[in-house]
């Protein structure tokens, strides 16, 4: 039987990336973060390591297209440096763009539902800098959105905080400004409560704004970026400075403490967690399925951080307090294998030139292809001659498919179709327990998810040749 799995985040904490200090680094270790009474600190990042954590984050690589930008956001502009994450943006030409940033975010790594974030930063200024530090569904799909803090360059005194809602082309928005010092001279600590109820902005410790009504209730990831140019702020000028800095000191997620309830983290690599009920909180004593699903070509190997869950799988944790449990996923030699890394790739159309059908296949989750912006489009794989396809995985940028077909071919013009749907949820897409035989594999968008198009990180074949005699 033909198996799907959806990666989708539980209220999830994935664990730091430890690396070995250097000796003169030896004496540079973050302070102790400050206990916030009546908070659980779910999640973090000091920023007090070397590099960026790709386990916390993933550095957009890409001409985005959104509100009109003018910059190419590239991973050579977000780097670490003296204890801070920096977002550096500059006037050159990369992409077809003429300018250039950086943005990163928790997506795939850590989302929430319910808590207060906060983040301590330096934002940049002059005309056409647009910093903003917010929030977006994990499930994918625009609104809602959660903007924490926006600035507009040219007004480095003025904060906006703004609450999206509504269903597109139908949004709506609440947003309300705050006036106080220039926010580009100095590190401020911009912070957002967020319950069933309400949603409250602070700056400084100080609430400036609050909305109780189109409250969001799913869980978000985190983005932190610099936008040059653009609708909100107009384009750089004759008077922008370049570069800008956008230093972030760190990052905290917590949630609220409540007598007789618990927390749930949970963090795999190498495949994700299940999580039955899933929920913000949990009351003393009870109990939660967790179900480890391995990633194409890795096996389940074991549970970490409650030893009552054993080898079990599906498996029970009882909450009697609060826990982070992480899936251990091990090689699987017996997996079918990648078959299509680095094979010739087609598409129907192609967004730009710096987004062409042959990052499908390169193994890089920082390029992607994307279509233009209409249905229905395809990209296809060439293989190169015949094979046995037994696993699909696709890597979903957010314009992803919410219908989509998988199609096999020996010629590349007559088709025929081995797995569909027409709820499609994006992200990491696996359909398993295939057996069908082909030279070429397409996916055939019928219905998009968003208003752009469609958009693969990767598209992975895993299989093996056909015997010979048997092509």
């Amino acid at each position: 039987m033909m198996k799907k799995v959806t990666a989708a985040l539980c209220i999830a904490i994935v664990s730091c990336l430890c690396l070995p200090a250097r000796p003169e680094c030896a004496q540079k270790k973050a302070p102790p973060i400050p206990e916030l009474k009546g908070w659980y600190l779910l999640w973090n990042d000091e920023f007090s390591g070397e590099s960026v954590d790709r386990k916390k984050w993933y550095i957009e690589d890409a001409a985005l297209v959104k509100n009109n930008e003018l910059q190419y956001y590239t991973p050579k502009n977000v780097y670490i440096k003296n204890g801070k994450l920096v977002l550096k943006s500059d006037k050159e030409t990369m992409g077809g763009r003429a300018y250039t940033s950086g943005l990163v975010e928790t997506k795939g790594r850590f989302a929430f539902q319910y808590g207060r974030v906060e983040v301590r930063a330096k934002l940049p200024g002059t005309k056409g800098m647009w910093p903003a530090h917010w929030m977006m569904p994990e499930k994918g799909g625009w609104p809602p959105e959660i903007d924490i803090m926006e600035l507009v360059g040219s007004k480095p005194n003025i904060i906006h905080m703004t609450n999206h809602y509504g269903v597109y082309p139908h949004n709506r928005y609440d947003t309300k400004i705050f006036a106080g010092p220039d926010y580009t001279r100095d590190f401020h600590v911009y912070a957002l409560e967020w319950d069933e109820g309400e949603l409250r902005w602070f700056i400084d410790g100080i609430q400036r704004s609050s909305w109780a009504r189109n409250v969001p209730k799913e869980p978000f990831y985190i983005i932190l970026n610099t936008a040059v140019g653009g609708i909100m702020p107009g384009n750089p000028d004759a008077t922008t400075v370049f570069p800008q800095f956008h230093e972030i000191d760190y990052v905290r997620v917590y949630a609220k403490e409540i007598p007789g309830t618990f927390f749930l983290m949970t963090s795999a690599e190498n495949g994700r967690i299940t999580v039955d009920p899933r929920l913000p909180r949990y009351n003393k004593g009870e109990k939660v399925k967790l179900t480890a699903m391995p990633k194409i070509g890795y096996k389940f190997a074991g549970w970490t951080g409650d030893p009552s869950l054993g080898s079990d799988n599906p498996a029970r944790v009882q909450m009697n307090k609060h826990k982070r449990i992480s899936a251990v996923f091990a090689v699987d030699p017996g997996a079918p294998k990648l078959i299509s890394r680095g094979k010739d790739a087609g598409a129907s159309t192609c967004e730009s030139e710096a987004m062409p059908a042959k990052y499908v296949t390169d193994g890089d989750m920082n390029s992607r292809w994307s279509s233009e912006f209409f249905d229905p489009q395809w990209v296809y794989i060439d293989l190169g001659k015949p094979c046995v396809i037994e696993a699909v995985r696709l890597e979903w940028e957010a314009a992803a498919a919410k219908a989509f077909k998988l199609q096999v071919s020996d010629d590349a013009r007559e088709w025929n179709t081995f797995y569909s749907t027409d709820r499609a949820e994006g992200g990491t897409e696996e359909i398993m327990g295939l057996n069908t035989v082909g030279r070429f594999v397409r996916m055939y968008g019928t219905d998009r998810k968003t208003k752009y198009g469609y958009s693969l990180y990767e598209f992975e074949i895993f299989g093996k040749e056909l015997p010979e005699g048997r092509q």
